[in-house]
């Protein structure tokens, strides 16, 4: 009778506490309760906050801009607002909704499209001003107290869609103002304006942080316009040359998170990056998928015990591989992201964001590699077990 074998796999799961028992002395309809309460108490509080503005979205549509963005990795788009600055009026929005764009087209509100003469970068913070002509804009203030109310006006999503959102200045430090409006990513750009219809800043990121209860804790910042340095740059090669690098290693890095979320989940899965931009991962996902092929033909053969530890040790062997090239790969890259942080003519922004990436491509390196040790100390096949004959 042949012996067959049979895949037995091996997942890793990351136990985070979780605790199997309720909250104390609360149902699920309580706590869901006390989140609806806690949504119309924030809800009734900003419609408070939007009745003390005089002016609305449309008095100031004129000011408002859309930035719409095309390139290799599609199309996006964001929020921007022109305001004067220095005696000069500027289209302002933030670097990161430009950056790796081929194409750019800034459009009001109104639908009047607007053709910038220059660019400038803010220094140490995520904002690019572009210089206009016969245009104006909206006044820039300085002056604000925590507890202020604020207006955020712009584009829901990135969608082209008109937003108002309401809330109050919760903190204030030199080059920041965190702020209660509820904005998303989408509002990227947009101003936030005081009662007086003054800009206090431009609305740049949300932060996400898990407190001591489980609770997520939301935080939305907004950079300050003033008291920054500003440099011209040739907006055209400094694009070419850092911005598209910027947006493809964040696109890269968003890919081997992918793959390593597939691969925990089961060590046996193929990887389908045939198309994707980046020759490494492409190459990596090649080499593992006919790695997962050779371990398919395996599964028919009829083995020896000799042969089965050989088959086991084979693929411990190459699982152990696998990752380290793919682990290898994230550092090579990390490398590179931390040496044009380096460069000189990089913004304080862009020379960030590049930190930012090579600490998480090394970050990623490390957890695949950490895998790739514990799918090497298992067995894969077992011999089944022969069925019992009855008389």
């Amino acid at each position: 009778m042949p012996l067959n074998i049979l895949p037995r796999l091996f997942c890793t799961l990351a136990l985070l506490g979780i605790s199997s028992s309720f909250a104390e002395g609360k149902t699920d309809e309580e706590t869901e309760l006390e989140k609806q309460e806690a949504l119309e108490e924030r809800l009734a509080l900003e419609q408070e906050i939007k009745g003390r503005f005089s002016y609305s979205f449309n008095d100031i549509a004129e000011q408002l801009v859309t930035v719409s963005c095309s390139g290799p990795q599609g199309r996006s788009s964001g929020s921007g607002f022109v305001a004067t600055l220095d005696g000069k009026t500027y289209l302002f929005t933030n670097q990161h909704v430009i950056l790796g764009a081929e194409t750019i087209s800034f459009k009001t509100a109104t639908g009047r499209l607007l053709r910038p003469r220059s660019v400038e970068l803010a220094a140490r913070r995520d904002i690019a001003r572009l210089l206009l002509q016969d245009t104006e804009g909206l006044r820039v203030s300085e002056s604000m107290q925590k507890e202020d109310p604020v207006g955020v006006f712009g584009n829901s999503e990135g969608g082209g869609v008109a937003t108002e959102l309401y809330g109050k200045v919760t903190g204030i430090t030199p080059d920041k103002v965190e702020v209660s409006a509820d904005f998303v990513s989408g509002n990227s750009g947009s101003p936030v304006l005081n009662l007086d219809q003054e800009v206090i800043g431009i609305a740049s990121y949300v932060s996400w942080k898990t407190d001591k209860d489980d609770e997520t804790v939301t935080r939305r910042f907004c950079y300050r316009l003033t008291d920054e340095q500003w440099g011209a740059v040739n907006w055209k090669k400094y694009n070419e040359k850092y911005g598209k690098l910027y947006i493809r290693n964040e696109r890269l890095i968003d890919s081997i998170f992918d793959a390593a979320t597939i691969w925990y989940g089961n060590p046996f899965s193929r990887m389908s990056f045939e198309d994707h931009r980046d020759a490494g991962l492409r190459k990596w996902a090649d080499e593992h998928n006919r790695m997962i092929n050779r371990i398919e033909r395996t599964m028919d053969k009829r083995l020896t015990q000799r042969e089965l530890n050989n088959v086991n040790k084979s693929i411990r062997r190459d699982m152990f591989d696998s990752a380290e090239d793919l682990s290898e790969a994230c550092r090579n890259r990390a490398h590179q992201m931390q040496f044009l942080a380096e460069q000189k003519e990089l913004t304080g922004f862009l020379r960030n964001a590049f930190e930012r990436l090579a600490a998480r491509m090394n970050y990623a390196a490390g957890e695949i590699e950490e895998y790739g040790s514990k799918l090497a100390e298992h067995n894969y096949f077992y011999f089944e077990s022969e069925p019992t004959s009855s008389y």
